[in-house]
């Protein structure tokens, strides 16, 4: 009888202290691991560049107001004049190459745009990505810089997932952005981080956990990511704006990108849902007559 019950008493002993060790293990990765992966998302560049496109580009350096460096193109429109300017705003994870098939079927239509790696991406600098709490007032510095150039030329912005967000809440900062374009993007950050940990434990919903990560990521990237919240700017914005989203989109609920769309403040607005597209193939997916619909509302607001 002893024996088993010294025997039960070892088992006890060790599970508790593989709880233990589950638990410390558990709060390293929330505490230390789970905000960098928020924070910094994997560095890349493409294979192409403006010239292997035929492209006419000028090399832009933009020193944002917290003395991040940011790299970029200002694609030159093929035509005479331009019509207008649009600034590309990529994904998580993305970079400015990504964009240059789009710039170079924009420049041919007398559409210039500027393409850049957004903070903590690419070729610029900056260590943490904030999810447009800092972003919105790069944009801002981007705007300055063609300002300054010229003036006269209208400019809008189209942003992809992360991008769209940007450029959401850059739309409610500065009203000298004309129109937006938005594709497949989130409505609150705490609530997508939420998803995105949910997904990654197969329907486990822990948002305690997804919470605390992120308000560790906000305190070492030093921004609040409560104030993180498209579907409040949205409610700021008077231009006209084209949303977009998949209905079968697995990263970015279509939810989302209806509850935008009904928030959105402005009249002069067009919500897309595409049939069977997922997070990367709206175009794919909607095909010529997506195509039809985003260059139809960009015509008419370069024009």
């Amino acid at each position: 009888m002893k024996t088993k019950a010294a025997k039960w008493r070892r088992r006890i002993r060790w599970s508790g202290l593989g709880v233990a060790v589950m638990a410390i293990l558990a709060w390293v990765v929330v505490a230390r691991i789970a905000p960098y992966m928020i924070l910094q998302p994997p560095r890349i560049s493409g294979p192409i560049s403006p010239d292997s496109l035929g492209l006419s580009a000028e090399h832009l350096r933009i020193q944002t107001d917290d003395h991040v460096e940011l790299d970029g193109y200002w694609i030159k429109t093929t035509q005479d004049t331009a019509r207008g300017l649009i600034i590309l705003v990529h994904g998580i994870g993305g970079c400015k190459e990504h964009w240059l098939g789009l710039s170079k079927e924009l420049a041919e239509r007398g559409v210039e745009t500027i393409v850049f790696d957004g903070r903590a991406h690419g070729k610029s600098g900056g260590e943490f990505c904030t999810y447009g709490y800092k972003e919105k007032y790069d944009i801002v510095k981007i705007i300055d810089r063609v300002q300054a150039a010229n003036p006269a030329l209208r400019i809008g912005i189209w942003g992809n997932s992360l991008g769209g967000a940007i450029a959401i809440q850059a739309l409610a900062t500065d009203n000298r952005i004309s129109f937006g374009v938005i594709e497949s993007t989130f409505a609150e950050l705490d609530k997508i981080v939420d998803d995105y940990l949910t997904r990654s434990l197969h329907g486990v919903r822990l948002r305690f956990v997804s919470d605390y990560g992120l308000k560790r990521a906000g305190q070492l990237a030093d921004f609040n990511p409560d104030e993180v919240k498209p579907i409040e700017s949205v409610k700021k914005i008077a231009q006209p704006m084209f949303i977009a989203h998949g209905d079968a989109d697995t990263n970015i609920s279509v939810e989302y990108g209806k509850q935008l769309f009904e928030q959105l403040r402005s009249t002069d607005k067009e919500l897309v849902i595409v049939a069977g597209a997922g997070h990367f193939d709206l175009a794919a997916k909607g095909g010529e007559a997506y195509k039809r619909s985003l260059f139809k509302f960009i015509e008419r607001n370069v024009e």
